[in-house]
């Protein structure tokens, strides 16, 4: 492959105006077809729709003139739901994922997809990702949950991602686009999203709610500054979105996408997201302890040492903080597809079951 296409090749706003002229451009670019090789046909598709909470996902099929080149290719731009755009835009999660793929990720020790360009406006937070179409490989079914087997599958790989960054001397000069768990973004906020999302939330989830839940939603904001200082050290990068629906699997072989909400943190915050919320609570019944168990081992064998006691306390910790991802899409619920509404209830519902079956709260010292 060559190099990944930027502004220099154009920015799309939309998929109306993504033409096979611009296709052309951006393969060249990155070397999946010659300079001899054309796209002479293209045909585009909504792709996935309503599992991208923060993007538009389109899936462009395609053929060509003098030679070869990817079937097909994915192309994600911004959300157009103003809800949901602004919280992108408020705690910059697009500048993310354009700067993983062009900086971090030719040197990450999972595999990610091949991507063809990722750019953003100097103006705006518009941007555009092409990157491989992954459809040859399973993903699972979120509303589902993992396997066994894939659970243990991704554990490994998320593992193997925060040894590599672990307390590394690089990581400050990624802090810029990837911020600290513990950040005045987050800190002032996340209360009012949470906020503006929990009575819908009740209204919609409330058979997943226990009185000690609504207690603990009612004051998630007293609560916050306890949670984003647990899960701020020791320091990785952290995918920060580590669920089945950014997962691809090939046997045990995992492709990760969607980095727009990564930042550097515990890696045990990645791994208490995706226990709580990919994997059903009958699949994990009676075998949590090995959740956490296989995570320790497989630092140790990737380098890291941690103690075992610590990463517990910051697994509960972080479960009971990853209730606000459901939460969070409550406001705009009305106007969601109904894939999206299926899945933050999903969410809300599972990581409520996992604060209860993990008994997340008393590791709070005010609850």
């Amino acid at each position: 492959m060559g190099n990944i296409a930027g502004l220099e090749v154009g920015l799309p706003r939309s998929i109306d105006e993504v033409d096979t002229a611009w296709i052309t451009a951006v393969l060249r670019t990155s070397g999946a077809i010659d300079a001899t090789t054309v796209v002479a046909h293209m045909d585009t598709e909504a792709f996935a729709v309503g599992a991208g909470l923060l993007s538009l996902l389109y899936r462009a099929t395609l053929t060509y003139d003098g030679g070869a080149g990817p079937q097909s290719v994915i192309v994600k731009f911004p959300i157009d739901l103003p809800s949901q755009r602004g919280i992108a835009d408020a705690l910059g999660f697009y500048p993310r994922e354009i700067r993983f793929y062009r900086e971090l990720a030719p040197h990450s020790p999972v595999r990610t997809p091949v991507v063809h360009a990722a750019m953003m406006a100097d103006d705006s937070t518009d941007f555009v990702v092409v990157m491989e179409d992954l459809s040859d490989r399973t993903t699972p079914d979120q509303r589902i949950g993992a396997t066994w087997e894939q659970t243990l599958a991704s554990i490994d790989a998320m593992a193997a991602l925060h040894a590599k960054w672990h307390e590394h001397p690089d990581l400050a000069e990624y802090t810029t686009t990837f911020p600290p768990m513990l950040n005045p973004g987050y800190l002032h906020g996340l209360p009012p999203i949470f906020k503006a999302g929990w009575p819908n939330a009740q209204v919609h989830g409330a058979d997943y709610l226990t009185p000690e839940l609504v207690m603990f939603g009612d004051r998630y904001g007293d609560h916050l500054e306890f949670m984003l200082t647990t899960a701020n050290s020791p320091a990785t990068f952290v995918h920060g979105d580590w669920r089945l629906d950014n997962l691809f699997f090939d046997g045990d072989d995992v492709t990760v996408i969607d980095f727009q909400i990564s930042g550097m943190a515990s890696g045990v915050y990645d791994l208490a997201y995706f226990v709580s919320q990919s994997i059903a609570p009958e699949v994990r019944a009676g075998r949590e302890q090995e959740l956490i168990d296989r995570y320790v081992d497989q630092l140790a064998t990737n380098g890291v040492v941690r103690d075992r006691d610590e990463v517990a306390h910051q697994f509960k910790v972080a479960v009971a903080q990853c209730f606000i991802y459901g939460v969070s899409s409550f406001p705009s619920y009305d106007d969601l597809p109904e894939r999206s509404q299926d899945l933050v209830k999903l969410l809300l519902g599972r990581s409520a079951r996992a604060i209860i079956d993990f008994d997340a709260l008393s590791a709070f010292p005010e609850l």
